[in-house]
């Protein structure tokens, strides 16, 4: 038998093995006096390493489990989670939910989703990558760190991560639902500065994710050579200039300032609650028509792609802005009920909590800006933000923090590195100004893809 059948075959039974203790598992629940009962079960298995100032610090080998039961009782929720098989074990937590939900408020909108339809077939877990010894992963993290050292030796690096894994998990319910899926993959990270005598340049790092066993290599070097470049260019930091006017901002500081609020204030139950400054704007612009985010969970390339959501719904495309409008907003099983519409598949969390809301990989489209190199022409003279620090209210879209790793521009080139820089606005009214998108997104520490984004109308305090 091939290896990859093999793998095939194993993650199949544990997936059924897991299926089948699910539920047994609604079934205790509904012995118990559970109207209606869901499991979430999940099975892992990982290694990791961690290097501190370049030496080994942490090797870590671990298997665990987890088994998360929601319960409800005359629309009364529960919850409760073990990490034990044991028939005395599973009956004491299904009467721990039952009894947890007997003693909470009733509210009509708890309730679990009925069976949602077919889920994409992805394959998550036979890349391999999540599959490596701990010598082998050993091996990785020296890599890394040589690699990183290689590149100057004033990189001091504070800590140095690999880790990869794998893992089964199943959804089983009352109202039908039976699904599961494995997924497979390893995880890099490098985090430190430059020193140069009495010159401590500022902290960066960098990270990656990937799937294929062959793709770790290019991560490595990859991951190496987009911290040390960066860090080392943190040294011999000047002074930036006072304005108002163009940012250039690299994709990571583009996704914490502008993208990650507006996922935020996304999410169903912040407009319900009155916690969202995008409650009432379906169907108007709120962004500039070039501008368009993307919820693809069948992107391979990112983390979070998944073929169904924590309540075994499928997980579908869904374009939440498109040319500048918003489309709608993220709804799990609660919110969906609540506004009298259906689940988008957005259900997020693990086995020890009730399920949160959530998008799952998300992707801001390209625009027609060019290459960095021709945003930094365009910009001319200006500031140049590869990360951001501070604070962002996602009601009000103001914000204000620190540029990191920022650089200041002149005649479209980087002629040093500054010293920490305040920068200010709000997204909200930005976004609806003038941003021009590069024509090439980036992959974020494995998570997210957006391009690199000019925005006119920042105020620049220099330090």
């Amino acid at each position: 038998m091939s290896p990859s059948v093999q793998e095939s075959t194993s993650n199949a039974q544990a997936e059924a093995e897991l299926i089948t203790q699910a539920q047994d598992l609604v079934q205790r629940a509904r012995d118990a006096g559970a109207t209606q009962a869901e499991v979430y079960a999940r099975r892992d298995a990982s290694t990791s390493v961690t290097f501190e100032k370049g030496d080994l610090k942490l090797t870590q080998v671990d298997a665990s489990a987890a088994l998360g039961l929601r319960v409800v009782v005359d629309h009364k929720l529960g919850f409760a989670s073990t990490n034990q098989i044991a028939d005395t074990s599973l009956t004491r937590v299904a009467a721990d939910a039952v009894a947890l939900a007997r003693m909470s408020p009733a509210d009509e909108h708890n309730v679990l989703p009925e069976p949602g339809g077919a889920h994409a077939d992805l394959d998550l877990s036979s890349g391999g990558a999540g599959d490596l010894t701990i010598e082998e992963a050993v091996e990785v993290g020296r890599g890394l760190v040589a690699e990183c050292v290689a590149i100057d030796p004033r990189l001091s690096l504070d800590k140095a991560d690999f880790g990869t894994g794998r893992a089964h998990l199943a959804i089983a319910t009352s109202t039908g639902i039976q699904v599961a899926r494995s997924v497979s993959g390893a995880n890099l990270s490098v985090f430190g500065m430059a020193i140069d005598g009495d010159d401590v340049g500022g902290f960066d790092y960098w990270g990656e994710h990937v799937r294929e066993r062959s793709a770790i290599p290019a991560a490595v070097t990859n991951t190496a050579t987009r911290f040390g470049t960066s860090a080392v260019g943190n040294l011999g930091a000047g002074a930036a200039e006072s304005y108002k006017g163009t940012v250039l901002f690299a994709p990571d500081a583009f996704l914490d300032i502008f993208v990650g609020p507006l996922t935020s204030g996304a999410s169903a139950i912040a407009v319900q609650r009155g916690r969202s400054a995008l409650a009432g704007k379906v169907g108007s612009a709120i962004a500039g028509k070039g501008i368009s985010v993307l919820d693809d969970p069948s992107d391979l390339e990112l983390a979070g792609a998944r073929p169904f959501d924590r309540e075994g719904q499928p997980a579908r495309r869904f374009a939440l802005i498109e040319d500048g409008v918003l489309n709608g907003y993220f709804h799990n099983a609660y919110s969906a009920h609540v506004d009298g519409t259906t689940t988008t598949g957005h259900a997020a969390g693990g086995a020890r909590a009730v399920p949160g809301l959530g998008p799952h990989a998300i992707s801001v489209a390209a625009g027609d800006a060019g290459t960095k190199s021709a945003m930094l022409q365009t910009l001319g003279k200006g500031l140049l933000v590869n990360r951001f620090s501070g604070s962002v209210d996602p009601a009000s879209g103001d914000f204000s923090g620190v540029a990191k790793s920022a650089r200041w521009i002149e005649n479209g080139q980087e002629v040093r590195p500054v010293q920490e820089t305040l920068i200010s606005g709000n997204l909200f009214e930005l976004l609806k100004g003038q941003i021009s998108l590069g024509s090439t997104p980036e992959i974020v520490m494995g998570a997210a893809r957006a391009p690199w984004a000019l925005v006119d109308g920042i105020s620049v305090t220099a330090g």
